[in-house]
């Protein structure tokens, strides 16, 4: 097998591939209508799952913005939902696999979905309401061992891969989404939000290797730039990703407003200190402020420093430096759309169209890098004289070279 072959599209299929781009469009709209939901704090305007009032179209929700928002989030939800096993299925099918399968899979992610329901749905009895989520645990590891077993024993495309791991996390995210009504929980709510963002790259991932140009965009570099390529991408993804884990714990664990508006300093400090207190006495969202704050110059730092040192490199693909340059453009508007929340904002408020905009560049900054990543993890060895000798006569050159 050659080299990075994994990450090479099967045959190309432009139908396919337009497909992806358009799941990628409804999963940015539903993180953004999310990220919406979760500024006008409209989380918990239903309290049941995954109805709303035990209805599809709960009275006066068009009327009115917080039960507008919450709905519509969760209709989107299962819009995409349902282009994601759409995805599925049309991979399985298309890479020779059965429809009992994809059937059996489709009916075992029903029936764990519905214990979920029937434990959130549960308000009385404690322990039958343990003994359900525990059930719906146990009953939603088989899914996750079939794809584990899948992905070592079978020799399915990588697209066929992703595209079962994409609906085990989308039906993962939407019950995430049901207990965090259910169970009134922010660490639920947290781990639903930096779910979307993993989901939403998995998406492009795969819309990357099933474009018909994806072979002719891998990039080559030489053995003394792949590796340097390779780890501060990766870095940068990583980096990027702790960014806004930061900023999603700050924002589902004081949702009222803004704990402290200082640019530099929080709560009057450069170090707040870890006894320190907010004003409506949460002694850790401080905290949250400052990590976020001098966290995101870490990122920039890494996004430009990434920039500058591919353009110093002359022999680097230019797609590689123009790339990286969007990055570091992104960060600069991130950085600015920040500020602006601090500016703009008062202990008691956050401005919502601000705010929203911050939170989608974040998703296209995670986006834009993980690209990159794939590119450069992707890329392939360019060919010197010397490589293209052989072992045998790796000290001779081609007679042409002479």
């Amino acid at each position: 097998m050659s080299e990075n072959a994994t990450l090479r599209s099967p045959v190309p299929s432009p139908a396919l591939h337009r497909f992806v781009r358009l799941l990628a469009v409804m999963t940015v709209l539903l993180i953004w209508w999310g990220a919406a939901t979760t500024t006008k704090q409209a989380g918990m305007a239903f309290a049941d799952w995954p109805l709303s009032l035990g209805s599809v179209n709960p009275p006066g929700w068009l009327k009115h913005m917080v039960p507008f928002l919450e709905h519509s989030h969760r209709l989107l939800a299962t819009v995409v939902g349902l282009l994601t096993l759409a995805l599925f299925g049309w991979t399985h099918r298309r890479n020779g696999g059965g429809w009992l399968e994809f059937a059996g899979l489709f009916f075992w992610l029903a029936v764990v979905f519905a214990i979920f329901i029937k434990a959130g749905a549960e308000r009385q009895d404690a322990d039958r309401k343990q003994m359900l989520l525990m059930l719906g645990c146990l009953t939603g590891a088989l899914p996750v061992l079939w794809l584990v077993w899948s992905w070592v024993k079978r020799s399915w495309p990588l697209v066929n891969r992703l595209a079962a791991l994409a609906l085990l996390m989308v039906t993962t995210q939407a019950i995430l989404g049901g207990l965090r009504v259910t169970e009134i929980s922010d660490t639920f709510a947290v781990i639903h939000g930096c779910l979307a963002q993993g989901f939403f790259c998995v998406v492009i991932l795969i819309g990357m290797i099933t474009s018909p140009k994806w072979e002719d965009r891998s990039a080559s570099l030489t053995e003394s730039q792949l590796r340097p390529v390779k780890s501060w991408s990766m870095l940068l993804v990583v980096s990027i990703s702790i960014q806004l884990i930061l900023g999603a714990l700050m924002r589902h664990h004081h949702r009222a407003g803004l704990a402290d508006t200082g640019i530099f300093l929080t709560a009057g400090k450069w170090f707040p200190g870890f006894d320190s207190v907010s004003t409506d006495g949460d002694p850790a969202i401080l905290l949250l402020m400052f990590a976020h704050k001098y966290w995101a110059l870490v990122v920039f730092f890494l996004g430009v420093g990434l920039s500058a040192w591919l353009w110093t490199r002359r022999d680097v693909p230019v797609g590689l430096l123009r790339h990286s340059l969007v990055i570091s453009g992104l960060l600069v508007l991130q950085l600015g759309l920040g500020v602006s929340i601090l500016l703009t904002g008062s202990p008691e408020h956050k401005k919502f169209w601000v705010t929203n905009f911050h939170v989608i560049n974040g998703l296209a900054l995670l986006a834009t890098a993980f690209a990159l990543a794939v590119r450069s993890w992707s890329a392939r060895r360019k060919k010197t004289l010397l490589a293209e000798a052989s072992p045998e006569h790796s000290g001779a050159l081609p007679q042409s070279a002479r």
